[in-house]
């Protein structure tokens, strides 16, 4: 899967270098049909940031506050829950 990504108003470049790794890999585990294009930005609202996805579907907004620290955390386990992506060492549930 192409997981394509944007990354604005994030000037710790140890952050945005994690964040970047962190889509990469994830782009490596999964097996979509589709590609995405995925863009981190400051908010214009009053919630620190905004993650758009935009899929074949259209755009998802994603909106939240958190300390820039915890950004490569929180782009990474949004994007599993819209793919529904097991986390690495969770246990798998069968059907």
């Amino acid at each position: 899967m192409n997981l394509e990504l944007e990354i604005e108003g994030v000037p710790d470049r140890a952050v945005a270098g994690a964040i970047r790794k962190r889509v990469r890999t994830l782009g490596q585990q999964v097996v979509h049909p589709e590609d995405w294009h995925v863009r981190l930005a400051p908010s214009e609202a009053r919630v620190e940031w905004d993650l758009g996805i935009r899929t074949v579907s259209g755009w998802q907004i994603v909106s939240f506050t958190a300390p820039m620290e915890r950004l490569p955390d929180l782009v990474e386990q949004t994007l599993r829950a819209r793919l529904v992506v097991p986390v690495a060492g969770a246990p798998e549930t069968r059907q």
